[in-house]
This record gives structure tokens, C-alpha cells and sequence, in this order.
């Protein structure tokens, strides 16, 4: 349900019980620009990671939320109640209004996505940072106040002690010291209202490659986001205790030889296989997102996540003969907090909760070389020892991995010393000034190991596999209550008179492709944490 400023406030009581009622709710945001994937390093701590981020998608707005509500009407029959909203997010007037960044490219892949500007800039949901409104709302209290004194204590030189009175009296006194909450209650706070509930609630927020997500929800609707990572983990811990990663979930050795992408649209097309047990959602009978025409659009994406969640969630139960709700499985604890990490040589996640031990990088080397080297020449140079993985730190730096699968660390620094006298090699300690004796090292977990000699031996690229595709499946209509079960495109699922298929497809459908290649949208990966 696409929800803007026509519509919110009637359907605002409505979107607080679904949340109330929900046992846990997917989230999926629209941005106006994004850190673009080579301002990221392949070997960047997550603290190195987030100071990136900081200084970049600080200055963008999330201009569509999706929510999708889920609640379990059955576990052992595998029923479920879905509800999605689609949220348009705009500051409120001139008053309110504040600067921000766009990204031209960004834009473009919005409009190739069929986003509604219009909408956007003629509806969209006002909305307020908690912390810096509440600053603006206490500082025209006190100043409201300062004047009101000012103007009884000079009225009447000869009324003095009834106006100590007055400027005394208990109703002056309680406008002065209103609670947070009382003058959050009195303005207008717009969308933000439903996400301070949703923090409030403590139901377990979902999310599909949840960073981004995430880094824009503390900016946007709570408090500005610090340069200090730590104190930025400190602030998520405390607003939201129960963070689950789709894209993390699906990364785990549960999936590993059933989801070889981990793409939210590929996860959903493997998930409605034979491998996963059916699962049916109850919706109502104008819900929307029944088809891949919605690719890309908060609501849809977040229905999406919260299907991946479900279904995955009860292939776990199913392996683990768990008989409740899958979302109160012991597993979901292990899942808690570990938000997927994209782009990186070593690692799955960062831990938002917990300490950012590293695994062990001894097989990590800083490379010096002349300026006229580029990544061609690095990655013909290496390759004799087995290269894993390579970036550019500067004009005149590689990071490289290299197997040390026949080697030490010292053997092999020998060995690539000895060949080029140009070439300054420093181990990641040495490099980083780390002692040895004091680094932490990630313990590896059978969960979330990464076999570092299984994968490829040049920078990982991320293309986007379904970017224009052509469909001979039938896109069926929605029905209510709707079945996402295995739908082999041998073998389509007919309609019938309690279920339908739900066809949550992600390829668009054949009109719109045509559409597309006629007008040569180039629909282009600005998008990647969407996709990824």
C-alpha cells in the first residue's frame, strides 16, 4: 500500500497495531545517492568501512520506506499473516527544510525503477530527527518563555509581586518543564512516528544487506550519526536489540549449497523451490506487490526480505524439528546483530553488538611500487604465489591476499622481496603498527567460515544478473489469502478457490521489458545494496 501525506494520518492508527501485532518487521529504504563500490576497500575494517559511509551517505535522504509486518498464525502448518506499506518521505516546508546530497545516477536508476517523483515531491511524508528537533522544540520553549516573562515584569512597574506571582505560578512553571515525550506529542513529528514505535516496540527489525538501511534510520528519524564507530555501534545496540540480516542468513552454511546468490530477487526466486518447505501468507485484498513490476520499490523490497526471512527461517525449524514460531528459534541469537558486510576479502559481517576482532590477515601484504604500476601489474606480478585478492590503497599502494597454504608469513615475504628490489612488501601488522601478541583474532565459527582458497583470485565483481530478462511465466493475480510454495515454471500452480499463487516475481514482465529496451534504459547497479 503506497502510503503519502493524503493518506498517512488516516491510516497511521492502523500501521501502529500492525506493528504492535507483528512478531518481527522488514525494512527496505530508497536513497538518493549511495557510496559507490570503489570508495569501499577490499580490505577495510568495519570501523574504516563506516568512517567511509560517515562521510558520504551522511549527506543523503531515504526518500521510500518499506515496512512488512509479519505475524505467525500457525507454525506447524506454516501460515502467516503479511501486511507492506510503501512509505514517500520528504522534509515538511521551508521552515523545516534542510539541505541534502543527490546523485545523479542514483536518480536515473529510480526513474529507470519507475519511481513517482511526484509523489515524492508534492506528498511526501514529513518527518524529523528526534534528537535535533527536540533541541529545536526546548530552545523555542525557553526563548517563548524568556519573552512572556520579560513582558509581565515590564508591564506594570506597580503590579510587581503580581507579576512574580504570575511568572511564579504553578501553569508557568509546568510549560517550562514539559517531558520530552509531552513536547514530542505536541508537534508535528510526521513519519517519524511510526519508526520511533517500531523502536519502541522491540520487535525484531529485519532487513536485506542492512547497513545502509540502518545508517540512514539512526540519521534520519533518531540522532545524527557520530564519526565515532564505536559510539555509532552504541547507539544502534541501544535503540535496536534485535537486528536480523537476510543477506547474512543466506551466507551461513545452512544455504551454502542451496543459495549460490545471495541477490535479494535471486534469494526469493530460489526460495519458492522445491528445497524449501511452503509457506502461506494471509494479506489483504488490495495488497499490491504481486509482481516483479514493483522491483526496486521499498514496499516490495521489504515484502521480499520478509518472505526470505519466513521461509528461510522454516527450513531451519524443518532441519531442526523446531515445532514453535521459527523466529523464536535458539538460532535467531547467533543471527542477532551480525549485519552482512559487502565487498570484503574476509569477511561476512560486522558484528554491531560486539567487539570487530579481524580473521587472521598474516596472509595480507602492503605493496609499495613506482607510480607507473597499475592493478594489471599487481595482479601479473603475484600471481606466482597465489594470489586471493588485490586493491588499490593509493597511487603508489596495493593491498594484496596470497595463499599461505605452503608458506609462512616470513617465508613468504622472503620470497616476494627477492624478486623485485622496487617493491616495499610490509606485512598487515608491521604496516599498521599492531603488536603481534595484542591482535585479536576472529575465532572462526563452522556458521559463517569463509574458505579463503575457494575463491576467486581477482577483485570480486557485483553484476546484476537480472537486468533485463525475458519471462514465458504466467504473472498471476493476488489472492487473499495468498500461497508462496514451489512453483517449478514446468509446472505453474493453478488458481484455486482458497489459494492462489503468489507470484512475487522478480523479472519484470514483458511489457515493461519491452518498454525498456525500446526507450535503452540502462538499468545500472546504483543501486547494489538493494540488489546485493
Amino acid at each position: 500500500m503506497d502510503v503519502n501525506r493524503d493518506n498517512f494520518y488516516g491510516v497511521l492508527p492502523e500501521i501502529l497495531n500492525d506493528i504492535n501485532n507483528a512478531d518481527y518487521v522488514a525494512i527496505d529504504g530508497e536513497f538518493t545517492g549511495i557510496l559507490p563500490f570503489n570508495k569501499m576497500n577490499y580490505f577495510d575494517t568495519p570501523a574504516e568501512r563506516y568512517k567511509r559511509h560517515y562521510e558520504c551517505d551522511r549527506h543523503y535522504l531515504m526518500i521510500q520506506v518499506g515496512l512488512a509486518m509479519v505475524r505467525c498464525i500457525n507454525p506447524t502448518e506454516n501460515r502467516y499473516a503479511l501486511k507492506a506499506y510503501n512509505f514517500y518521505l520528504y522534509p515538511e516546508n521551508e521552515i523545516d527544510a534542510f539541505d541534502f546530497r543527490s546523485k545523479s545516477s542514483s536518480l536515473q536508476f529510480l526513474a529507470a525503477n519507475h519511481f513517482d517523483f511526484t509523489q515524492l515531491f508534492l506528498k511526501g511524508i514529513p518527518f524529523v530527527c528526534k534528537t535535533t528537533h527536540l533541541e529545536k522544540l526546548k530552545n523555542s520553549q525557553l526563548s517563548s518563555s524568556h519573552r512572556n516573562n520579560q513582558q509581565i515584569l515590564n508591564s506594570n512597574d506597580k503590579n510587581e509581586k503580581k507579576s512574580e506571582a504570575i511568572a511564579n505560578s504553578p501553569k508557568q512553571s509546568e510549560s517550562n518543564n514539559l517531558s520530552d515525550a509531552d513536547l514530542l506529542k505536541n508537534s508535528m513529528i510526521g513519519f517519524s512516528e511510526v519508526m520511533w514505535k517500531l523502536q519502541e516496540s522491540g520487535k525484531p527489525v529485519i532487513g536485506h544487506n542492512l547497513q545502509l538501511d540502518m545508517l540512514h534510520i539512526i540519521n534520519q528519524f533518531f540522532t545524527p550519526i557520530p564519526l565515532s564507530h564505536d559510539e555509532y555501534k552504541f547507539i544502534v545496540k541501544s535503540l535496536f536489540p534485535k537486528l536480523i540480516d537476510t543477506k547474512t542468513i543466506a551466507s551461513t552454511s545452512f544455504f551454502q549449497n542451496i543459495i549460490s546468490n545471495t541477490a535479494l530477487h535471486a534469494i526469493y526466486k530460489i526460495i519458492r523451490e522445491s528445497s524449501f518447505p511452503a509457506c502461506y501468507f494471509e494479506t489483504t485484498d488490495n495488497f499490491q506487490y504481486a509482481s516483479g513490476e514493483h522491483e526496486h520499490t521499498a514496499g516490495y523490497d521489504a515484502t521480499c526480505t520478509a518472505v526470505c526471512m519466513t521461509i528461510m527461517m522454516a527450513y531451519i525449524a524443518e532441519k531442526t524439528d523446531f515445532k514453535q514460531n521459527p523466529i523464536e528459534h535458539t538460532l535467531i541469537n547467533t543471527f542477532n546483530g551480525k549485519i552482512f558486510y559487502m565487498r570484503s576479502f574476509d569477511l561476512i559481517y560486522f558484528d554491531v553488538f560486539n567487539n570487530d576482532d579481524l580473521p587472521d590477515r598474516s596472509c595480507v601484504f602492503y605493496v609499495t611500487h613506482p607510480q607507473r604500476w597499475s592493478t594489471i601489474n599487481i595482479h601479473e606480478y603475484f600471481s606466482q604465489w597465489n594470489l586471493l585478492a588485490y586493491d588499490r590503497l593509493d597511487l603508489t599502494t596495493h593491498i594484496i591476499a596470497v595463499s599461505l597454504t605452503n608458506d609462512t608469513k616470513e617465508t613468504m615475504l622472503t620470497k616476494m622481496r627477492a624478486n623485485d628490489k622496487n617493491l616495499i612488501i610490509t606485512s598487515y601488522a608491521e604496516y599498521n603498527r599492531l603488536d603481534p601478541s595484542k591482535i585479536k583474532i576472529k575465532q572462526p565459527s563452522h556458521l559463517f567460515d569463509k574458505v579463503l582458497n575457494n575463491r576467486k583470485s581477482d577483485k570480486q565483481t557485483f553484476n546484476d544478473k537480472n537486468v533485463v530478462t525475458t519471462s514465458t511465466e504466467e504473472i498471476t493475480t493476488l489472492a487473499t489469502p495468498m500461497n508462496i510454495s514451489p512453483n517449478p515454471t514446468e509446472n505453474p500452480i493453478k488458481t484455486t478457490r482458497n489459494y492462489n499463487d503468489l507470484s512475487l516475481d522478480n523479472k519484470m514482465n514483458s511489457t515493461m521489458e519491452q518498454n525498456e529496451k525500446a526507450k535503452q534504459v540502462k538499468r545500472q547497479r546504483l543501486s547494489a545494496y538493494d540488489d546485493e
